[in-house]
Order: structure tokens, then C-alpha cells, then sequence
């Protein structure tokens, strides 16, 4: 059995996580994916050219993010003694126009207007669940520190804690506007990075502009085309493609080496 940790994806039958999902299988490393409907995601593998031997290194488990019992199941399903090490989750809801009288701007709405806090809370629970479990197994034990994996969080401009992160020819209506998703991705990042040093190792956020482009690797013009700034020194723009976010976390944060040191722990703004 390979002594690589795997990587674990939740939504990745979204573009971004989906992308960064393809480039950890090309390069054979371990992954586990937690999916509603495991036939879609490995046909959305598989399209993109992925061959079997490539699609053997993915476990994929069956269930849903706000399930308890589920992301239990996903955290173990490598190995029932060793968690993840990296942990990457794109979720996010389905949008849908609506219109409130009180808010007429707010056109944006969600299927689930807090699916993206929801799911962070579930997996926090999750994981210090499993990670209690581990410390009553290893008490008294030395030499043998209950593992946390880092996190990889996929959220959006509009919600820094800096300076503002959109620029000024689209600010009021990009808050306006997409005022519910932002909420609910605020409420994630705050559930997320208050885990840094409690079940996680590391927290990481990455901050796409406007997502554009389809749910393929071959969309993409390459990582290295794309600005990335931090919370205090964003990088301003409109939009950029999605498989180039995804390509972008592979590189600078999931790939083992690399960037990874430089970028681990930041709120990563990243544009075209």
C-alpha cells in the first residue's frame, strides 16, 4: 500500500474541485471523492481522458456533505486508522433568480441558501469525532499524535476580512447581487479558519473572480496565466476559468513541494 496520504474531494462534480481532482489522479496520487451519484463523477472523469489504471487511485464513496455518517465514512475510507491529508471542497448551491421586494437587487439566490456553512460545520463535527476517537485509542501511547489533515476551501471574492478584493466598476452591484451566496460562503470561511490548529493543520481559502467555462481540464489556458494575491495584497479582476482555479490548487497547494509553503494558510485571491 502506497505511504502517500490521500487527498479528500467534496464536491467535485463542481469545475473547480473537479479540475484539481483530474491533475491529482494524472499525477497517481490517492483521492477520495464523496459524491451523491458516483456514476456521474467518474463519467465526468472518464470524458476527460482518464485512463483506468489512472481512475484506480480513486476511492469513491457514496452520500451527501451535510451528512455526519457519510463524511465519516469518506475521512475512512482509505484506511480506517489514517485520515486524509489534504481535504478540498468546492460545494456549493444550485443558483436561481429570485426577487425580493425588500432587497430588489439581491437577484441571486441558492437551493440551499446555507449549504456551503452547513457542509463545514458537518465536517469539522466529522473530524473531531473520528480524531477523539484516535486520541482514546492512542492514550497513553507515545510518539503517536493524533493526525489533522489541512483544508483547502474553494469561496469568492466579496467576502474578505481586507481590503476590498472587486474592483470598483463592479463592486456595488457584485455585492448586491450575489449578497445570499456570499453570505453563506462568509459563514463557511468563518466555521473553516476557526479550525486552524483544532482539527485542522492548515486552512487555506482560495478566491476565484467570476468563475467562467466549462467542467473540463481542457478549458483551461494553464495555471501559471493566472494573478493570485493574498487577503491583504488581492489581486483585482473579473473573471477566470475554472479549470484553471482547479489546476491552480493542484499546483500551489495540494501537489506535494511546489508552492505549497508559500500559500498554505493565506486567502488566496486568484484572477485572470
Amino acid at each position: 500500500m502506497t505511504t502517500t496520504p490521500p487527498s479528500l474531494f467534496l464536491g467535485a462534480t463542481g469545475g473547480c474541485a473537479n479540475a484539481c481532482l483530474v491533475h491529482a489522479l494524472r499525477a497517481s496520487q490517492p483521492c477520495i471523492a464523496l459524491a451523491r451519484t458516483p456514476s456521474k463523477l467518474t463519467a465526468q472523469l472518464e470524458s476527460q481522458g482518464l485512463t483506468p489504471s489512472q481512475l484506480a487511485n480513486l476511492t469513491c464513496v457514496q452520500g451527501n456533505a451535510l451528512s455526519l455518517t457519510d463524511v465519516k465514512a469518506a475521512l475512512l475510507a482509505h484506511c480506517s486508522e489514517k485520515l486524509p491529508g489534504m481535504i478540498v471542497t468546492g460545494l456549493g448551491g444550485t443558483p436561481h433568480l429570485r426577487f425580493d421586494w425588500r432587497a430588489p437587487l439581491q437577484i441571486a439566490g441558492l437551493d440551499d441558501a446555507h449549504v456551503c456553512e452547513g457542509a463545514a460545520r458537518t465536517l469539522v463535527a466529522a473530524l473531531r469525532e473520528v480524531q477523539e476517537e484516535e486520541e482514546r485509542k492512542k492514550k497513553g501511547k507515545k510518539g503517536n499524535a493524533v493526525e489533522k489533515p489541512s483544508v483547502v476551501f474553494i469561496s469568492t471574492t466579496g467576502v474578505s476580512r481586507g481590503p476590498e478584493d472587486v474592483p470598483l466598476a463592479m463592486r456595488f452591484l457584485y455585492h448586491q447581487m450575489l449578497a445570499v451566496p456570499h453570505a453563506d460562503k462568509k459563514g463557511m470561511e468563518d466555521v473553516l479558519r476557526a479550525e486552524e490548529g483544532g482539527v485542522f493543520r492548515k486552512v487555506s481559502g482560495v478566491r476565484p473572480t467570476l468563475l467562467a467555462g466549462a467542467v473540463s481540464v481542457e478549458d483551461g489556458v494553464g495555471w501559471k496565466a493566472l494573478r493570485a494575491g493574498t487577503e491583504q495584497k488581492p489581486e483585482l479582476g473579473y473573471s477566470v476559468k475554472r479549470a484553471d482555479v482547479g489546476e491552480w490548487i493542484y499546483e500551489n497547494l495540494v501537489k506535494e513541494g511546489g508552492e505549497r509553503r508559500r500559500w498554505e494558510g493565506e486567502m488566496v485571491s486568484l484572477t485572470s
